[in-house]
């Protein structure tokens, strides 16, 4: 009786194995048959990927580095706006002054200031050009040249002394044409005979004085003189307010005596009174 039943169940168990056999076999021949299509195997499935970042274009949200620009210290914009404020406020020893004592951090020039950046490019409409370390334009631009109302300022150190020269007025395409003055001033020596002061007044065309010229005078001990001459083409067309005379070595020289003021003359030689001496002493040059 043992024996029949254990025949029985090694034959139920050989069933099972058998049927664990086949499954698999159709398992293996269905994963075959997915494989190929076509008769060409099926692609590998591709691992998945993260997805790489879109690079974003510099306009817009992030500031493209402007190579024109040049960089400013504290110290440096705290002498741009003190400059400014001097020029408004037509104090031009004052900006001399300073110009003279602070060290630029930038050697090439020209270069513009337009009240927030230092830029190499002259497009701006309104603010500074340093033409060289001494030398200033302060007013309105178009095209990288003086137009409209400017002031120039150039600091100068001489044997004599310091001074500033200066030219201010109404500029047409870098040059001085209309109203306006150039003139010198020593803020620090010009003792004895020299005059500290020189002033000319008037209309300019150009550069050159056109028309009447108002040129004043002031010396070491303060004294003030006045005359009145009239230019063309910067040059003195003399009247008869002039006098002709021989200077110690027989030269012919031209005399006109101060208005109003018999103690002043302004002497020029047969030669200086045909030059164009009567102009812009600080013209607009990028040279």
């Amino acid at each position: 009786m043992n024996h029949k039943w254990n025949e029985i169940k090694k034959q139920d168990n050989i069933r099972v194995l058998a049927a664990i056999g086949l499954t698999a076999l159709l398992l293996f021949l269905l994963s075959v048959a997915g494989t190929l299509q076509n008769g060409k195997p099926a692609p590998a499935p591709v691992p998945a990927q993260k997805e790489a970042p879109v690079a974003k274009a510099k306009t817009g949200g992030e500031s493209v580095p402007d190579k024109t620009e040049v960089p400013l210290t504290e110290a440096d914009k705290e002498f741009l706006n003190s400059l400014t404020l001097y020029f408004d406020s037509g104090d031009l020893e004052g900006a001399a002054r300073l110009i003279d004592s602070y060290p630029l951090s930038w050697t090439e020039f020209p270069i513009m200031y337009d009240g927030t950046a230092l830029s190499k490019e002259m497009t701006g409409t309104k603010g500074m050009v340093f033409l060289k370390r001494t030398t200033v334009f302060y007013g309105e631009f178009a095209g990288g040249l003086p137009q409209g109302k400017c002031t120039a300022l150039q600091v100068i150190t001489l044997d004599e002394g310091k001074r500033y020269d200066y030219s201010y007025g109404t500029w047409s395409q870098g040059r001085m044409n209309g109203s306006g003055a150039s003139g010198y001033n020593y803020y620090d020596g010009a003792m004895g005979d020299i005059n500290k002061k020189s002033a000319k007044e008037g209309n300019f065309k150009d550069d050159l004085m056109e028309g009447e010229v108002i040129y004043t005078t002031t010396n070491a001990s303060g004294e003030t003189a006045k005359w009145d001459f009239q230019t063309a083409d910067g040059v003195i067309v003399p009247d008869d307010r002039w006098i002709q005379e021989h200077d110690d070595e027989g030269k012919v020289i031209y005399k006109r005596m101060a208005d109003q003021d018999e103690n002043h003359a302004y002497t020029l030689s047969e030669s200086d009174i045909k030059e164009d001496r009567w102009k812009n002493f600080i013209q607009f040059s990028t040279d």
